[in-house]
């Protein structure tokens, strides 16, 4: 599938096609236990990041439709997806990930969104997309206000995460408010 995923470029960051050789370039990424748990994952629950699991992580992102590698200066560093396309209602779920904490404030995540929302707004056609966002994760919610996604509204303590409950946020941004994010 990835020959219909478009190249998109901006300023410092790349959305590519998934190819095989991302399997050492994820593997080198691990698993952080900062980002699981922003990502509502337990850390201390978590195995060690083995290459089998970055082997289906990129035959997963291979095999889906609308999968972008996001990468920097030739660097994988995480993966954009839009999930749940709804060509009928134009919508889908934004997902988006970055593996390596180091490049984490750099604003890239944002670069990367406006790349996606431009590409699902202007060449999909898309009027919605949405996400939901685990609310101890402020990093990404900042991040998505920024891109000017809006609180949609909160499912209340729906993800045990190391023993305690936590909200969902469910948030969207409609192609009327996009106007980019690299600020």
């Amino acid at each position: 599938m990835t020959d219909d995923v478009p190249l998109l470029c901006g300023a410092r960051v790349r959305l590519r096609p998934f190819r095989c050789s991302d399997i050492a370039a994820r593997l080198a990424l691990g698993r952080s236990p900062e980002i699981v748990l922003a990502f509502g994952g337990d850390p201390d629950a978590m195995p060690p990041y083995r290459e089998d699991d970055a082997r289906q992580w990129v035959e997963h992102n291979m095999a889906h439709p609308l999968a972008w590698a996001i990468e920097v200066e030739d660097r994988l560093l995480g993966e954009a997806r839009l999930d749940h396309l709804n060509r009928h209602d134009r919508r889908a779920l934004l997902a988006i990930g970055l593996y390596d904490v180091g490049q984490l404030g750099r604003r890239l995540g944002r670069e990367a969104i406006s790349l996606l929302a431009s590409h699902a707004f202007d060449v999909l056609k898309l009027h919605r997309l949405g996400l939901r966002v685990i609310a101890t994760n402020e990093r990404a919610i900042r991040c998505y206000r920024a891109c000017g996604f809006v609180e949609e509204g909160r499912e209340r303590e729906s993800a045990f995460v190391a023993g305690r409950w936590h909200d969902d946020i469910i948030i969207g941004l409609l192609a009327r408010d996009h106007q980019g994010c690299i600020r």
